[in-house]
């Protein structure tokens, strides 16, 4: 595994996600995550509700879009947002969530595709300012665990 060096670059993009972690309990993640679009957080208590989460606002978005389909027989998905999600003062919402910080430590996620059931993207640790990249949601939680743990982002 290589360590990545660190980055001066911000990320901009209208799916951008902040994740704060406040605190680990029982070998879980708890914290809150924050999205261009809402000023309240959202607060998870486990990573895998801080997952469901954020695929729930891709949906909602659409963007990134799914390359599969979810299948069922109970309920219909419906977007709530389509078209462009940027607007005049997009810029403002991105420098808003970049600013805000985890107690343990702090994440800018870009998923930029979500092929083969699962994410793609970018992740810069803020408080480092270093990036890495992910091509699986596994993966973004074990770079996520690495930096918290080891104070390295690894690709």
């Amino acid at each position: 595994m290589e360590i990545l060096e660190s980055s001066q670059q911000k990320l901009y993009a209208p799916n951008l996600i902040c994740v704060g972690i406040d605190r680990c309990e029982n070998g879980d993640f708890i914290g809150r995550v924050w999205e261009p679009y809402d000023v309240a957080a959202f607060e998870f208590t486990g990573i895998n509700e801080m997952v469901i989460h954020m695929d729930d606002l891709y949906d909602r978005w659409n963007y990134p879009q799914r390359a599969l389909n979810e299948r069922s027989f109970m309920r219909t998905h419906t977007v709530t947002r389509s078209g462009n999600i940027r607007t005049s003062d997009f810029e403002q919402k991105i420098e808003r969530l970049q600013k805000m910080r985890g107690n343990m430590g702090t994440f800018i996620i870009q998923v930029k595709f979500r092929q083969h059931a699962t994410w793609q993207g970018v992740v810069v640790w803020a408080e480092e300012n270093k990036r890495g990249k992910f091509q699986s949601a596994m993966e973004l939680i074990q770079l996520m665990d690495h930096a918290i743990n080891n104070g390295l982002l690894i690709k």
